[in-house]
């Protein structure tokens, strides 16, 4: 039988009878590719068999994956995800996934797993990553994810500028709409750790005069008003809440030391998983050098109260009855959750992190303490610590 699509790709299998689900599993569609399916039912735990070319080598790249992260998850399970554990892990698997073709060329499994292969160097080896990366083709599916990791990788081995003249040769490069407009949101990104502000918010423009229609549009737009209100040294917009407990207070009313504020929602499992180590910082500096304030963008106070059962969360908390429609989130550009700013004693802005960010802002924290000590040791001097 002839199978059609509407493009080449990666589809879910459903097999039902007498409308109960049999199995499900994924089948890779090309133009020319001829499969052979086979399975007795009931399966058990045996994979219904799904042979092709294109089928083996999705199999090949799919396993492949999937022991990536077994292999990584038994060693943190293990106490033993050391940084050179972690990076035999990932070299190793680099390593396959770069072979994939060799086995199976020409097939989307081969394209995807080279592109991959890239993307999971990044940081571990920056320069095998980059000596790799022309290998790559422009239409290839995840070319926009090979540019940022490896924009990230010549960042870090020959500097901002030449990761910003990297992102700029390959917008010219790709003829795709949807993947120049992000690799252009890619070098509005480059253009702002490189400090180049006026750049990224020129560039930000031209993005939403090229692609008005586009998503990215919007983050251009969201783009530009965080770089011209929210960079570090800026003042944090003000603000006024009612807290958990009904008291209304405004942001000139917190003025003692630095202020954590962020923007979450009590069922996001980012901000769950890092619930543990946020409330241990707060703990150890909340009143003294660090005060916390925390807003739901979640508009259900019974989803919002029930994060409280059985805990005891240090910091302010207020629920924002419109989310993230409301002022302040409005204000702070919140988009992605958790969304976190580190405001200093004269209300500026030190930092700013989206989702997972407690090692950063450990990190970051860490800084202000010994900068606070430092301080401190100068006669005259009035920190958030020694404030009267």
């Amino acid at each position: 039988m002839t199978v059609r699509s509407p493009e080449e790709g990666v589809y879910p299998l459903i097999v039902s009878r007498s409308g109960r689900t049999l199995s499900v599993d994924e089948f890779v569609a090309v133009d020319g590719d001829s499969v052979r399916i086979s399975g007795t039912y009931p399966l058990g735990a045996r994979p219904l068999r799904i042979v092709s070319p294109e089928n083996a080598a999705w199999s090949a790249y799919r396993n492949t994956r999937r022991q990536h992260d077994a292999r990584v998850a038994e060693l943190l399970e293990a106490g033993e995800g050391t940084i050179v554990r972690l990076s035999e892990v990932t070299m190793s698997t680099a390593s396959i996934l770069w072979s994939i073709p060799d086995l199976y060329p020409g097939t989307i499994a081969s394209t995807l797993a080279r592109a991959e292969s890239v993307v999971m160097l990044e940081g571990w080896d920056d320069q095998l990553a980059l000596d790799r990366v022309p290998s790559i083709a422009p239409d290839n599916r995840l070319i926009t994810d090979v540019v940022r990791a490896a924009r990230r990788s010549l960042a870090r081995t020959a500097g901002q500028d030449s990761s910003v003249q990297f992102i700029r040769s390959f917008v010219e490069k790709v003829d795709d709409p949807d993947k120049k407009a992000m690799l252009m949101a890619e070098l509005v990104v480059a253009y702002t750790d490189s400090l180049q502000t006026d750049l990224a918010v020129e560039t930000a423009s031209e993005l939403r005069r090229r692609f008005p229609d586009s998503e990215w549009a919007s983050w251009a737009s969201r783009a530009t008003y965080e770089l011209e209100n929210l960079m570090p040294g800026m003042t944090a917009p003000g603000f006024t809440i009612v807290t958990r407990d009904g008291e209304r207070v405004s942001s000139s009313d917190i003025n003692q030391g630095f202020i954590l504020l962020e923007f979450y929602e009590p069922l996001d499992q980012v901000f769950l998983r890092e619930l543990a180590r946020r409330n241990a910082v707060i703990e150890a500096l909340d009143g003294s050098i660090l005060r916390a304030v925390s807003m739901s963008v979640d508009p259900d106070s019974a989803v919002n109260e029930a994060l409280f059962d059985g805990r005891d969360l240090p910091g302010m908390f207020s629920y924002l009855p419109d989310g993230r429609q409301s002022a302040v989130a409005q204000a702070y550009n919140v988009h992605v959750l958790p969304t976190r700013y580190l405001i200093d004693p004269d209300g500026r802005i030190v930092s700013k992190y989206r989702g997972p960010a407690m090692n950063a802002i450990e990190q970051d924290l860490a800084a202000v303490i010994n900068s606070l000590e430092d301080l401190q040791t100068l006669p005259g001097r009035r920190t958030p610590a020694n404030r009267p």
